[in-house]
């Protein structure tokens, strides 16, 4: 009844659609074709953050449908129709359907118009990591709302939220210049974290960096030496590389030679996709469970 009741709703479906293909756009566009440079690196970061911070508009679409239903339930309960439990479960995973394929035509829009990483499992764990960061806003949405009396108040208790877990994800801020307060725990607590570090640890890793003309730093080495031997036992340690080696005058050092040395000074690793993936869906796992005991505290309209 509840799904008849969704699919029935043409307006509220076709503005998930739209919301999701034109942000998809948008952003695909304004980070088109990226490529293998250095400043594409820190594009493709933010290119990534958009769609995390693009989904806290899940959250206020979500919520006012919500809030409708909840309305004709506490309604109709005092008919003993359905209980509480029914109720949760159709309001919650309802959606689910319906989420999945307005994420998937975001991915189809996004994914190769920004040019991210063409390796076949590198493209289904973004996939499959923004499929669940999709579940994660209308999970989070909903869980809000279940505890809001109005749309007005869920409204004003949204950034509160949103706000926290936007900023102490570690790209705005990265976690080392972080108040050591904030990143002892808030860090932590933040669902981002976990998606953006995954996603882009996913796309980065073995990408290898070829600097631009422009981006290259340059400096001139001791006479008769070339670059190599000047910058020899510090370019051993430090990231990136030198572009012409023998050259004894004009040595071009790119901050980069692979994207793994660019997330790194984010403090994040490849090695925690799955984990972070995992972690996630626990975020998911907790909004519903808390979404389902705001239904049941508040099963009954108060007059």
């Amino acid at each position: 009844r509840m799904f008849l009741s969704y699919w029935r709703n043409i307006e509220y479906n076709l503005t998930r659609l739209a919301l999701q293909i034109l942000c998809a756009l948008i952003v695909g566009f304004t980070f088109y074709k990226l490529n293998d440079g250095a400043v594409d690196l820190q594009n493709k970061v933010f290119a990534i953050f958009e769609c995390s911070v693009l989904s806290i508009l899940v959250i206020n679409q979500v919520q006012p449908e919500f809030l409708r239903q909840r309305q004709y339930y506490g309604r109709e309960t005092s008919t003993n129709q359905y209980g509480w439990r029914a109720f949760a479960f159709a309001i919650i995973f309802t959606e689910w359907p319906f989420s999945f394929f307005s994420n998937t035509l975001f991915f189809v829009a996004f994914y190769w118009t920004v040019g991210l990483n063409s390796i076949g499992d590198r493209i289904g764990y973004f996939y499959i990591a923004y499929i669940i960061l999709g579940l994660f806003s209308l999970t989070l949405g909903q869980a809000i709302a279940a505890f809001s009396p109005n749309d007005i108040v869920a409204a004003l208790l949204n950034p509160i939220f949103t706000a926290m877990i936007t900023l102490f994800c570690g790209v705005t801020i990265p976690y080392l210049q972080m108040p050591k307060f904030w990143r002892s725990w808030m860090y932590w607590l933040s669902p981002y974290l976990y998606y953006v570090e995954g996603v882009i640890t996913n796309d980065l890793h073995g990408s290898q960096v070829r600097c631009r003309q422009n981006e290259f730093f340059t400096f001139e080495p001791p006479a008769n030496q070339t670059c190599s031997t000047y910058a020899g036992s510090w370019i051993s340690r430090a990231a990136g590389y030198i572009n012409n080696p023998e050259s004894t005058s004009a040595c071009e050092y790119c901050s980069y030679k692979v994207g793994d040395e660019f997330y790194h000074a984010l403090s994040w690793s490849f090695d925690h996709r799955w984990r972070n993936m995992g972690i996630l869906i626990g975020f998911v796992a907790f909004n519903v469970a808390f979404t389902v005991l705001m239904i049941k505290v508040f099963k009954v309209n108060k007059r």
